[in-house]
């Protein structure tokens, strides 16, 4: 019976460790929502910028606010998408050490101990 509980314990362990991970990917993942929203409003300001005459209108101007803004939507795009998958990977991480902790068969003392 030690054994099962050690190989549960590092069952636990190693769930606990790879929810650190997710938690910190999510993270990531969030921040570059952030970074793509920038992007989209930094080129769809500078294309405005250049539609209602307050930059000089030149090639490279267009294309970086063009590339800025599709750029900027598709990278919001993924890591929206990439943070839900994290997030539901977490979830079942979580009901599996859950369901690990729960396979202790822990008993509780409560206040009768005393």
């Amino acid at each position: 019976m030690y054994e099962a509980d050690t190989t549960l314990a590092e069952q636990i362990e190693r769930l606990e460790a790879e929810i650190d991970e997710l938690r910190e990917a999510i993270r990531r993942s969030r921040r570059l929502v952030v970074v793509g929203r920038a992007c989209a409003f930094a080129g769809l300001a500078l294309l405005a910028g250049l539609i209602l005459g307050l930059a000089i209108v030149t090639p490279i101007r267009m294309i970086v606010g063009v590339t800025l803004a599709l750029g900027g939507l598709v990278l919001m795009g993924s890591s929206v998408g990439s943070t839900r998958q994290l997030q539901l990977s977490l979830k079942r991480t979580e009901d599996e050490r859950i369901a690990a902790i729960d396979a202790l068969k822990l008993v509780e003392l409560g206040d009768g101990g005393r």
